[in-house]
């Protein structure tokens, strides 16, 4: 599970809506392993710190199976709460309050592929648009790997174990850097937002 969402930290209990709270301090770009599930239904309770539900969901996992549960959003309750904001989005003024913005995503893991690496680069900010580029690289071009709307993500296959991206966002370019020594890995990489200024975390796959 991956806290990619837009806020500091939110709560996250695993055994419905009572106490007590699985993870009561989730902060966001933080993720967390759990062991082998017996059940592949399990019920997410999303609060905020002081113990007000934000969101709920019942995942059903695919049995016998490795997967990412990302959770994404800013839990503003002025837009719609299953989709993140999208660009020049206009918060409405009404008045009506809707439920708070948050959103569960289900990645399978890939451990075994015939074209490592795999990376998934994810854009969970409200309101930003991303563009992916290569990084020039003995006198080649930068070229747009992908463009991302909030919510929307890319796979790229085949990758290096160590490689560079450039991430656009606003007018600013953000350097993607991935190291990896010995073992290659699968990696999810999701761009949220931290105090309202873009950030990033990558959470490798684990056996």
């Amino acid at each position: 599970m991956v806290n990619a969402t837009s806020v500091p930290t939110i709560s996250v209990g695993t055994s419905g809506t009572n106490l007590p709270i699985t993870y009561p301090d989730f902060c966001q770009g933080e993720w967390t392993a759990n062991e082998a599930l017996t059940n592949p239904e399990v019920h997410y309770v999303v609060r905020t710190t002081n113990g007000s539900i934000m969101g709920q969901k019942t995942i059903h996992y695919k049995p016998v199976s490795s997967q990412f549960l990302l959770l994404t959003g800013d839990l503003t309750t002025t837009g719609p709460a299953e989709k993140l904001s999208s660009l020049g989005y206009q918060q409405e003024t009404s008045g009506f309050q809707c439920a708070p913005n948050l959103q569960f995503h289900l990645f399978p893991y890939t451990l075994v592929s015939s074209n490592p690496c795999h990376y998934r680069i994810f854009n969970a900010m409200p309101g930003k648009m991303m563009t992916l580029k290569s990084v020039e690289d003995k006198g080649k071009s930068t070229k747009e790997l992908a463009l991302l709307t909030p919510g929307n993500s890319v796979l790229l296959v085949g990758q290096p174990e160590s490689v560079d991206y450039d991430a656009e966002i606003d007018g600013q370019t953000y350097r993607l850097s991935i190291r990896q020594e010995g073992a290659e890995g699968n990696c999810l990489i999701p761009f949220f937002l931290r105090e309202g200024k873009p950030d990033f975390v990558r959470v490798f796959e684990e056996p």
